[in-house]
């Protein structure tokens, strides 16, 4: 039997449709349509061999012997050969020494990020969150087209909050580390190679930040369209060899944007 009341609301919902909209429906649409749509891969880690790690953290092993000797971490797979349902959403935490089977034939090796400063290494990506990927380096290997997917819209960032996210070879960007820290409050993850970083706000606002070279900054900072009120940017000061252009994004407003800017802190 119907409960009067769902059936009361039902009908009423029904009656009113084509006068006032449904807000869960928009609501849900526009969250949607504001995040990235990302294939959700869901992996399974082991610790690698012991004597391999062991080796690498002294310097032994250079990163394709350490490919060959450390085990492949999969995610479980079921009788047909595809992930098992039972696979958990959640990952463990990286150890040093893991080899990660990620697919369309990329690995990538887990290094403490004290590890990935002796290596020729490039970090493509770096979360903004603290998590179970906090102090490592993923470093990735295998096709360059599948690599840069990996890197820059697989969900390795969401699965290890506070990883990095590295590809071997010399660096392309200006800098070969985060260079500032955001203000409570906001999230920001950067693809360094591009010199940029995706930031969003508690309440949902989105920012864009750029770094710049110091010898642009006369040329910003005096041109209206580029930076203060109304342009849509905010600059920090030039640090060394570079500086910031802070980027409005949906839902951040012109205040906002400044106080970001002004908030952002050099990390040395």
């Amino acid at each position: 039997m119907n409960d009067p009341e769902t059936s009361f609301r039902t009908a009423l919902q029904e009656r009113v449709a084509d006068q006032h909209p449904d807000y869960a429906r928009i609501s849900a649409g526009a969250i949607s349509a504001g995040s990235r749509i990302r294939r959700r891969r869901r992996i399974t880690v082991t610790v690698g061999a012991a004597a391999a790690v062991g080796a690498f953290a002294a310097g032994g092993l250079g990163l394709s012997q350490l490919l060959s000797t450390t085990a492949v971490d999969r995610a479980p797979l079921g009788a047909a050969g595809a992930p098992s349902a039972s696979a958990s959403p959640s990952v463990a935490p990286l150890v040093s020494g893991q080899r990660l089977d990620l697919g369309d034939g990329v690995t990538g090796v887990v290094v403490t990020n004290d590890e990935a400063k002796t290596m020729e290494i490039t970090v493509q990506a770096v979360s903004g969150l603290a998590g179970n990927g906090t102090g490592f380096t993923i470093v990735l290997s295998g096709p360059a087209g599948a690599v840069e997917q990996k890197w820059s819209n697989d969900t390795l960032l969401e699965d290890y909050p506070g990883v990095r996210i590295a590809t071997e070879g010399a660096r392309k960007g200006l800098v070969d580390k985060v260079p500032v820290e955001q203000p409570p409050g906001w999230t920001c993850e950067w693809s360094l190679i591009d010199d940029k970083a995706s930031c969003t706000s508690e309440d949902g606002g989105v920012a864009g930040l750029v770094i710049r070279p110091a010898k642009d900054y006369q040329a910003w900072s005096t041109s209206p369209d580029k930076a203060g009120p109304g342009s849509g940017a905010y600059l920090t000061e030039v640090h060394g060899d570079i500086f910031i252009s802070v980027q409005s994004g949906e839902g951040t407003t012109d205040a906002e944007l400044e106080t970001l800017a002004s908030s952002l802190r050099w990390t040395d």
